[in-house]
């Protein structure tokens, strides 16, 4: 069976999830990745599409930008941009990030 769209395993959403843009102080350069250094200028998370579903069986979806992560949990606390509502979404529950399928299985 063809897939139509690219997959990615929920042990890979760090790399769609927790992308960040800061200006270094020295150079003044603007800098992406995922930590941004403590003498940073502005740093600010990229928000992204996220679809997934929550324990009680409802899907989400929406702009988010993640605040905390739990490694260990497997869990992220995101914040939607519309809503200003704070969510703590389990990894394996995410269904979509900017339109490419996670496959939870």
């Amino acid at each position: 069976m063809k897939m139509n769209s690219a997959t990615i395993s929920w042990q890979q959403i760090r790399s769609l999830t927790e992308q960040c843009t800061w200006r270094e102080r020295r150079s003044g350069l603007q800098r992406s990745g995922f930590n941004p250094p403590q003498d940073a200028v502005k740093p600010t998370q990229k928000p992204y599409y996220m679809r997934a579903i929550t324990s009680k069986g409802e899907v989400i979806s929406g702009q988010v930008i993640t605040l905390k992560v739990y490694t260990q949990l497997h869990q992220r606390m995101v914040k939607f941009t519309e809503s200003n509502q704070i969510r703590r979404i389990r990894d394996y529950l995410i269904l979509e990030i900017d339109g490419i399928r996670v496959v939870t299985h």
